[in-house]
């Protein structure tokens, strides 16, 4: 008797994980987000996410679960910052908010398709502002 075991990423199909490594960038001058949580969700397998903390200088690099990286093809891509309003307390120099399209994935309109090349340089995301 032969017995074959295939071992795969939760709802991955199977393909293959590619770094992903980037910068977030706002359109209106150019700033880097300084903070925040991104995540790229597959679209042909919703439950995939990879997703990375934004560091101060607005860099990240994906994992999905233990793995570096994102499973191979096409993501949606949001981006979560939370700012408190302390009512003037505590000054903070955050720099520029997301725009709330950002939030959800069926609002966002950042995509970015995970290929072998996406690990070869770097991405950069330029994103709309949260008007003040």
């Amino acid at each position: 008797m032969i017995c074959t075991v295939v071992i795969g990423g939760c709802g991955d199909g199977g393909r293959p994980y590619h770094a992903v490594r980037g910068v977030v960038k706002f359109n209106k001058d150019d700033s880097t987000a300084r903070f925040g949580m991104i995540e790229f969700r597959s679209e042909s397998e919703p439950i995939v996410t990879a997703r990375s903390t934004i560091n101060k200088d607005g860099t990240f690099s994906l994992r999905t679960g233990d793995r570096e990286g994102a499973v191979a093809g096409w993501h949606t891509v949001v981006i979560m910052q939370s700012v408190q309003n302390l009512h003037g307390k505590v000054k903070h120099d955050h720099g520029l908010e997301a725009a709330s399209k950002y939030l959800d994935h069926r609002k966002t309109d950042l995509r970015v398709e995970v290929t072998e090349a996406t690990a070869e340089e770097d991405l950069i995301l330029k994103i709309d502002h949260l008007p003040k």
